[in-house]
């Protein structure tokens, strides 16, 4: 199934919607597995990025710009983008360390730009 255009929705709405709807199961069910597949993008694109240090460890060339587990890193990038605010709890146990550590590496943040600029093209 194609879905049209949309803004996704924020985490901000996403609470508001919980509160204006509390008591309504089918809409309380339907905020939390949006929230939760976000949590799993997250902890999707950590592990996407350990498995290419792990490669780049191996063989750098299993890591090339057009390799699958590059296109799949992109991707997950992008989808992270696309969202935006995931999950803005303070506690650090709720997100991987991997995925911390990726956020503060230069490398990373280049990683991300360039995956911006990609999806931009696509448009």
């Amino acid at each position: 199934m194609k879905l049209p255009e949309f803004k996704p929705p924020t985490l901000a709405e996403l609470r508001n919607w919980w509160v204006d709807h509390r008591g309504e199961g089918d809409v309380e069910r339907l905020i939390l597995e949006v929230q939760y597949l976000r949590l799993v993008l997250l902890r999707l694109r950590g592990e996407a990025d350990a498995a290419v240090r792990l490669a780049r460890e191996v063989d750098r060339d299993l890591i090339a710009r057009e390799s699958p587990i590059m296109e799949l890193r992109i991707r997950l990038a992008q989808e992270v983008l696309r969202v935006g605010d995931i999950d803005d709890t303070p506690r650090h146990d709720l997100v991987p360390k991997n995925v911390r550590e990726y956020a503060r590496d230069p490398e990373a943040v280049r990683f991300e730009a360039d995956a911006r600029r990609r999806l931009d093209r696509k448009k």
